[in-house]
């Protein structure tokens, strides 16, 4: 969805069964807003559940998908590039928080609290604007990100975009791959065929491009959907634990508080609370 002649920026909606963008990166920065819809959420190296009322921030090259878990995908989705009303334009002392909340994007934010329902209806209005109304809104939705307390920074610091264009279509099968197998057995070998690489390639190209190793990975995408489970559904702790390809659930448990520091039940807690 790149940003066309005639417009500085553009924000679209879309509606639909599912989210059908593969793993991709591109040059604009993205803002999405999950009006309706649920499941995992890839930010560079991050690995998340998402559900309606997800808003983040995404910079300029930074690898992203959303992965549909649900049957309505409804989002809203502005993108625009960092020169979009001029070269220099957002160096202006004025706007210094909208410059720094754009280089912390360049590892994804994730925004909660007031600044996500007032950014959620601003975005509706900047679709519906047009002329200098239009630009003043976009500013507008910059600048209420920007004083936001309620943020945290999606990918990790040391993450490299190494993933280039070149390398989407294959990480976006091995996604598949690991997708169509989550509560069953994973195949180093298998993810390797699926990317079309030998193993041994495979396991440096898939290091370069997510940071981290693959079955950390798997681990990570298993925890991510049983996350999606504990905060949507009233399944047990055994069988979100068993669906998400755990067959032992000591080994679940203690992966679940490696990544989140707290255990599943905590979890949901914490998400039936907020």
């Amino acid at each position: 969805m790149p940003v066309g002649a005639g417009a500085s920026f553009v924000v679209r909606e879309f509606n639909l069964p599912r989210f059908t963008s593969p793993w991709h990166v591109h040059p604009e920065y993205e803002l999405t807003c999950i009006v309706a819809g649920r499941g995992l959420r890839f930010v560079g190296d991050s690995v998340t559940a998402f559900r309606s009322g997800d808003l983040v921030l995404i910079g300029a090259n930074l690898p992203h998908y959303w992965r549909s878990a649900g049957q309505h995908a409804h989002s809203l989705v502005l993108q625009f590039r960092d020169d979009c009303l001029g070269r220099d334009f957002f160096h202006t002392p004025e706007l210094r928080p909208i410059r720094q909340l754009l280089a912390r994007a360049e590892r994804g934010i994730q925004f909660s609290g007031k600044a996500r329902a007032a950014v959620a209806e601003r975005l509706r209005d900047l679709s519906r604007s047009t002329g200098p109304k239009r630009v003043a809104e976009f500013i507008a939705i910059l600048a209420i990100l920007a004083q936001s307390r309620g943020s945290r920074l999606l990918s990790g610091e040391g993450f490299r975009e190494a993933a280039a264009h070149t390398g989407c279509d294959r990480m976006h099968r091995v996604c598949r791959y690991v997708f169509d197998r989550l509560n069953d057995t994973i195949r180093l070998e298998e993810a390797a065929r699926a990317a079309a690489l030998s193993p041994g390639a495979f396991c440096r190209f898939f290091k370069r491009a997510t940071g981290r190793r693959f079955f950390n990975f798997v681990n990570e995408l298993r925890i991510g959907h049983a996350c999606a489970q504990l905060i949507e559904s009233d399944k047990s702790i055994g069988e979100i634990a068993a669906a998400a390809g755990f067959t032992n659930l000591a080994n679940f448990n203690r992966r679940f508080r490696d990544i989140h520091g707290i255990t599943p039940t905590a979890y949901r807690r914490r998400h039936a609370n907020s």
